[in-house]
């Protein structure tokens, strides 16, 4: 019975992951064929019924990038970045969908230490610091039913047990710091505008432009409260004009 159910269950499964081959072969062939608005709506239904995969955010900016759509093709290599923010060929498409939108990165105040926190993705901290838990829980229970040992033995723990330490301290801290990346924004329209309230006939301050990056604050009444970075600028958006970063 067991085993017919696990029969079964791969037998799903690998339905699942042809049909899933199949949807994805086939926003490819609309890419490759010119049709980036077709391809880009089949990309989007994969994100849907998926949820988020690097090589479908990617190339689902691509697609959008294609039909001139900076805002959404810039939230959609935002959003890629942070599931593989090691890839070249992601972040000079990036670069280059900023520069075609004029709607660049802000300077941070400690490019250094930005880089080394966005060198490994959100989930690879946290798999660090789950390991370097682990280990440490590991070492402490061998450690409490054991003898100690001496010598080089002893060292060798020691040691290990620092360095797993370090990397439980680094991984929390750089979670920690990228905390905020959950209130980071991306606005989609040309012309989403900034409004002194949350009504349509309210007084508009500015615009900022698609891709530009935004701080996102309460909503209300379908309208989000922004802030754009390095501008005074701030107020509220219609939602649909503006997209958090965030994966969900």
């Amino acid at each position: 019975m067991i085993r017919q159910l696990s029969i079964g269950l791969l037998g799903i499964w690998l339905v699942s992951a042809a049909a899933s081959a199949s949807a994805f072969d086939d926003a490819h062939r609309r890419f490759e064929t010119g049709d980036f608005a077709g391809a880009a709506v089949a990309y989007e239904k994969l994100l849907a019924a998926e949820g988020p995969r690097a090589a479908v955010l990617y190339n689902l900016g691509n697609s959008y990038q294609r039909l001139g759509q900076h805002g959404p093709a810039i939230l959609a290599y935002e959003r890629a970045r942070l599931l593989t923010p090691r890839d070249p060929d992601l972040q000079a498409n990036l670069r280059l969908s900023r520069k075609a939108a004029a709607a660049f990165e802000e300077p941070v105040n400690h490019p250094r230490l930005h880089a080394a926190l966005q060198f490994l993705s959100r989930n690879e901290w946290s798999w660090l610091l789950v390991g370097a838990a682990l280990f440490l829980g590991g070492l402490t229970l061998v450690l409490g039913i054991m003898k100690v040992p001496r010598g080089g033995m002893r060292r060798i723990q020691m040691i290990s047990a620092a360095v797993a330490g370090l990397v439980f301290v680094v991984a929390s801290g750089a979670l920690s710091l990228r905390g905020g990346e959950e209130m980071l924004g991306v606005v989609l329209s040309e012309n989403a505008a900034v409004r002194l309230s949350p009504f349509e006939s309210a007084e508009v301050l500015g615009s900022p432009g698609p891709g530009r990056t935004v701080h996102l604050g309460e909503e209300s009444g379908g309208f989000c409260y922004v802030e754009v970075p390095g501008t005074t600028l701030r107020g509220w958006l219609a939602r649909g004009d503006v997209a958090a970063v965030g994966l969900r």
